[in-house]
């Protein structure tokens, strides 16, 4: 795997795409930023890198078309965009975690302070930013936290009344080496059993 990046506009939250869409979207940005000669990905393909059916990646597919998002060789187009993009590490697509927690994770990253790595968005901001619920935000969030993408920490903050209460977690994204060496890591131990 290339350790590269591809960038993503920071507009892209503004779009309104389910999970599934922003991973499609995603996914072929990185296919035609890093293959020489891109050829539009099929939908089994799509499907397979990224865990849902061949069936909703066709949907996604019709619904970025339809929305203007790509053209007619499936490149994605940024129209009207900011200048202010994110960028994501290529290893997200070869890490087996599917189009929920890749969203999640990219939330993180658009949210991530570049020079501490750190972020603190709350459940519910996620939930809103990335259009799935909070539970299945808080599940994600685990799988990310299992995998080594990010770790979690629980904050806590006192009111002027002197009242302590929980505060948003602090989200610390760990290099994608971390979680490229966890994954094999995973693969030899069952390998091994």
């Amino acid at each position: 795997m290339n350790r590269c990046r591809f960038s993503i506009p920071n507009d892209i939250w503004k779009w309104n795409l389910k999970p599934q869409g922003f991973a499609v979207l995603v996914y072929l940005c990185y296919l035609h930023v890093h293959c020489k000669n891109y050829i539009a990905p099929s939908a089994e393909e799509i499907a397979f890198r990224l865990h849902m059916s061949k069936d909703m990646a066709a949907e996604q597919i019709s619904e970025l078309n339809h929305r203007g998002l790509l053209d007619q060789h499936m490149v994605p187009v940024f129209k009207n965009t900011s200048k202010s993009f994110f960028s994501l590490p290529n290893e997200l697509f070869f890490l087996n975690i599917g189009h929920g927690a890749i969203t999640v994770y990219a939330y993180l990253l658009y949210c991530e302070d570049r020079r501490t790595h750190q972020c603190h968005p709350s459940y519910r901001t996620i939930s809103d930013a990335v259009h799935l619920t909070v539970s299945t935000v808080m599940k994600h969030i685990a799988k990310l936290a299992d995998r080594q993408f990010i770790t979690v920490e629980n904050t806590c903050y006192i009111d002027r009344h002197g009242m302590k209460w929980n505060g948003n977690n602090l989200y610390t994204i760990l290099p994608i080496q971390m979680s490229v060496n966890h994954c094999y890591q995973q693969q030899l131990l069952r390998l091994e059993a």
